[in-house]
């Protein structure tokens, strides 16, 4: 998929969205709830005010409009914060150095409200070098209080605040000014209502007994991924095209290889080099400029500029030994085990619904496979590691209920499941 179809793509969405009346659905009337339009800062000065006013609250809102599948790095276009007075929209574009928002995100004395935050909260590790601190996530927290995981954040306003969003607009064009009325509601709306969600749900998590849980899958959920994760990638490109062992070192060198092209021209994994593109190059293994020339996908100003890098690692890679990757499923399934599998994941998501939890937070088949296929092996696989609350809410009783000390009692009121007394 190429830029051009991308950018295509989202231009139709930002014409559909230009069409539609910003002003339609009234704001919701709550203490918690900021009043009126949003604030849109556009230079320093009204930065250093707003955020003195958050700092003030000690409470807020974080999210960001980005545009991520034209660039290394998601460019971000608006950053939108809010506490239960105001609504500010920081014009990335006009105010370029966003540390002062990221520093904000990063200091544990402040309590910063997001949802689904993972790529919001990615640049504060690379710029500032820490980690998001005190970050609560509200899709996080609501999967321990009868909610689906993930949840949109439409259906946790709708849960928490009684209150119908109107419906949003994120693929569009962020980069484009001035931004429309429209864009501007929208954004507003991503942070308007969530610490009024978070209240709430809090409340409702406490009263559960889970709001320790639930903070501490926070506290893991902020651990962001590596941008760059080779052996997942290796891995990716292996399962559409299948290679001998002797060719994974030259797999391995290129996708090394593609990421330093990437980060250097600021453009996506994809745009440099595709998947499939990789592929043929181990195969092919082109050495000349002719021969790179000819491979199917590589565009022509990276085979000139990068071809000298690409002969290298196709060099190399067929030098080193070959080598075979382990795959995650050491045992192979029984019909038997299969159906114990599934009987007992029925059984343990039967009572985490009872229990209010999403049992796709808990654990998944996968995990649970590996778990019972290696469990009476040398080396067997913990279900869940030691200090994790899932020990707590679903370990512990897993490990009584196969002694046949635990028994599991569900009923059915108000049309969901309730645990009964075990």
């Amino acid at each position: 998929m190429n830029l051009n179809y991308r950018r295509k793509k989202r231009e139709r969405h930002h014409a559909a969205a230009q069409d539609e009346d910003a002003s339609s659905a009234p704001h919701l009337e709550h203490q918690l709830v900021a009043r009126g339009d949003a604030t849109l800062v556009t230079t320093v000065e009204a930065l250093d005010e707003a955020l003195a006013h958050v700092r003030e609250k000690g409470v807020f809102a974080y999210d960001t409009e980005f545009i991520g599948e034209e660039s290394y790095w998601p460019r971000i276009c608006v950053v939108q914060l809010a506490t239960t007075e105001r609504v500010i929209l920081v014009d990335a574009f006009a105010v370029t150095d966003l540390k002062p928002i990221f520093e904000l995100v990063a200091d544990p004395a402040i309590l910063t409200i997001v949802h689904a935050g993972t790529q919001d909260l990615e640049p504060v590790r690379r710029l500032l070098g820490r980690e998001p601190a005190n970050t609560l996530d509200v899709q996080v927290a609501a999967a321990f209080a009868e909610m689906p995981w993930p949840a949109g954040l439409e259906k946790l306003v709708e849960r928490f605040a009684g209150h119908k969003l109107s419906k949003g607009h994120t693929f569009t064009n962020w980069d484009a000014r001035p931004l429309s009325a429209s864009q501007l509601r929208y954004a507003a709306d991503d942070v308007r209502y969530l610490p009024l969600v978070w209240e709430r749900l809090r409340c409702e998590l406490e009263s559960r007994g889970s709001l320790a849980w639930a903070l501490r899958e926070c506290e893991l959920s902020v651990k962001i991924p590596a941008r760059f994760d080779e052996e997942s990638q290796v891995r990716r490109t292996l399962k559409s095209w299948p290679m001998k062992p002797a060719q994974i070192p030259t797999l391995r060198l290129l996708t090394r290889l593609r990421d330093e092209i990437a980060r250097k021209e600021d453009l996506p994994h994809r745009v440099v080099m595709p998947d499939e593109t990789m592929a043929e190059i181990v195969k092919q293994r082109p050495m000349s400029p002719q021969q790179l020339a000819a491979v199917r996908g590589l565009p022509k100003r990276f085979a000139q500029k990068y071809g000298d890098a690409i002969a290298q690692a196709v060099d190399e890679g067929g030098k080193r030994p070959p080598e075979k990757l382990q795959h995650g499923k050491s045992l192979e399934e029984s019909g038997e085990d299969r159906a114990r599998i599934d009987a007992l994941l029925a059984i343990i998501s039967a009572r985490c619904i009872a229990m209010g939890l999403a049992p796709g937070m808990v654990l998944t088949r996968g995990d649970l496979a590996r778990w019972w296929m290696t469990r009476n092996s040398p080396t067997p696989e913990p279900l869940f590691d030691a200090g994790d609350w899932r020990v707590d809410a679903a370990g512990a009783w897993l490990e009584q209920f196969l002694k046949g000390e635990a028994p599991v009692t569900i009923s059915w009121h108000g049309g969901k499941p309730a645990l009964g007394k075990e």
